[in-house]
């Protein structure tokens, strides 16, 4: 668990949205993972990880509920099944709170378990430290196994560590030459 998180203006923050289809008491839960990476160290702080069983329009205030308090730069939102119809409700719902964040939509290859696993080098020597105080969220990343009832958590993790990565390569660009 990290102890002390570094200024926002250190970080590049991405949001991870995996939505769940139903909201129902057996169903998947939602989770949406706040992550940041330092700009210098690459060090990565799960600053927010929740999981939450709710219908998509509950999800979608909740998630500009996390964006009015972290300044993201970036959000991804894994579109499989209805939920790119999602995707773009979310984005609506974005513009009339004027948050103007991109949001990528995400489509998740490989197998989940794979996907999942592959991160657990950079969770085990601290490359990704973890909000203790997000307990729900980190249980379910702490009890994932291949046959592990829930894996929405670790899923969301993995795509904004995915995410994270893809920023950096945006602002290697010189701004000016743009205009």
């Amino acid at each position: 668990y990290w102890d002390k998180l570094p200024d926002f203006e250190e970080l590049e923050i991405v949001m991870y949205v995996d939505p769940a289809i139903k909201a129902g008491k057996n169903n998947d839960f939602s989770a949406i993972t706040i992550l940041g990476q330092h700009r210098k160290t690459k060090q990565k702080y799960v600053i927010d990880g929740s999981i939450h069983k709710v219908l998509p329009d509950d999800l979608f205030l909740v998630a500009i509920d996390k964006l009015k308090q972290y300044p993201t730069d970036k959000i991804g939102f894994e579109v499989t099944q209805a939920q790119s119809y999602m995707r773009q409700k979310l984005e609506e719902r974005l513009w009339e709170n004027q948050i103007y964040t991109p949001v990528d939509g995400v489509i998740s290859k490989g197998q989940k378990h794979e996907r999942i696993v592959s991160l657990e080098p950079e969770v085990k020597c601290g490359h990704i430290l973890f909000n203790s105080s997000n307990i729900r969220y980190n249980n379910q990343i702490k009890d994932y196994n291949k046959g592990a009832k829930w894996d929405d958590a670790p899923d969301s993790l993995y795509g904004a560590a995915r995410l994270v990565q893809g920023v950096q390569s945006l602002k290697f660009y010189d701004r000016g030459l743009l205009f």
